[in-house]
């Protein structure tokens, strides 16, 4: 009896890992009904339908949750109704086993250029979630590229092998990122390939164009700002989150509000050099951010982001997992 018993619990214990969570997953069982062609044809959908302003053209859910700016809205208000074009040719990152796929490019509205990321979730081939981060020229000091800079070409690249990273490391380097920004002294988290290079709103911020509002007309490249601490202002980067991470090309989509508290006109650089801020009164930035990681350091950065009210929380966030 006690064999048989013993044998009934082998077999088992023999068939239980096909079935059973794989460490670090989020789920019991990977998603796989949606690969990256499928999601990246799905967002493909979604951008047709938003340059037609044709909510019917993509398959959204009937329950499906739509943000523009982390307030939630119905489906087909906000940039739905005054988008006039969308560029073809944004970049897309996508993640097979949470069924997130995200979008960076560039429209028009009513004629005016604005700078946009799409993150949305697919399950059984619908659409549930819709979120939106938008950039406008309002008068407010941002900064704002021309819609001509190219995504870089690492963003559409595999990765070998040896360059891999598993995801929870992929999360921590972009959090190392995020870690380095907040409240920036001088104190490097992440780091950072030679070529680094870092696209916001459109603009190249890494390299200098000749905006004055750009961190470039300071200092190039991503670790060499860092280290003077630029990013003074940035008094907390909070409800951090990391919807979509790909291993195969390593990269990492991230959103979180910048907190600029703005308790001070003035700061230091660390070179001794004073900058003054832009604004004088408190406020938050929304962000969608994508990481390029190679070989456990950032390539290459993307962002789109625009002003909110100061604390303003995000219908999506559900505290830290």
């Amino acid at each position: 009896m006690f064999r048989t018993i013993l044998a009934a619990l082998c077999c088992v214990a023999a068939v239980a890992p096909a079935y059973g969570q794989a460490y670090g997953e989020s789920t019991a069982l990977p998603r796989g009904d949606c690969d990256r062609p499928c999601l990246e044809a799905i967002m493909d959908d979604y951008v047709a339908a938003l340059r037609s302003r044709d909510v019917s053209a993509a398959p959204f859910s009937a329950k499906a949750r739509f943000t523009e700016n982390s307030v939630e809205m119905p489906l087909g208000e906000g940039l739905w109704n005054t988008v006039t074009s969308v560029a073809d040719n944004g970049m897309k990152a996508s993640d097979t086993l949470t069924g997130n796929v995200a979008w960076f490019g560039h429209a028009e509205e009513h004629g005016k250029l604005v700078f946009l990321a799409i993150r949305i979730k697919v399950d059984k081939g619908e659409i549930t979630e819709a979120e939106t981060v938008l950039a406008r020229r309002t008068g407010m000091p941002l900064i704002f590229g021309t819609g001509k800079e190219p995504h870089h070409p690492a963003w559409t690249q595999a990765l070998p092998e040896e360059q891999r990273r598993p995801r929870p490391r992929l999360r921590a380097v972009a959090d190392s990122y995020f870690d380095t920004v907040e409240y920036n002294d001088g104190q490097i988290f992440a780091e950072f390939t030679d070529d680094c290079s870092r696209l916001e709103n459109g603009i190249s911020t890494t390299t200098s164009t000749g905006d004055a509002a750009s961190s470039a007309s300071v200092a190039e490249g991503c670790e060499e700002q860092f280290k003077l601490g630029i990013y003074r202002i940035n008094k907390e980067l909070r409800e951090r989150r990391y919807p979509i991470i790909d291993e195969e090309r390593g990269i990492v989509v991230g959103m979180n509000f910048f907190d600029h508290a703005n308790m001070f006109d003035e700061y230091e650089l660390t070179d001794g050099r004073t900058m003054k801020t832009l604004l004088k009164w408190p406020n938050s930035l929304s962000i969608m951010e994508a990481f390029k990681i190679v070989g456990g350091k950032i390539q290459t950065i993307e962002a789109i982001f625009d002003y909110v009210p100061y604390g303003m929380h995000s219908p999506w966030y559900e505290g830290d997992k």
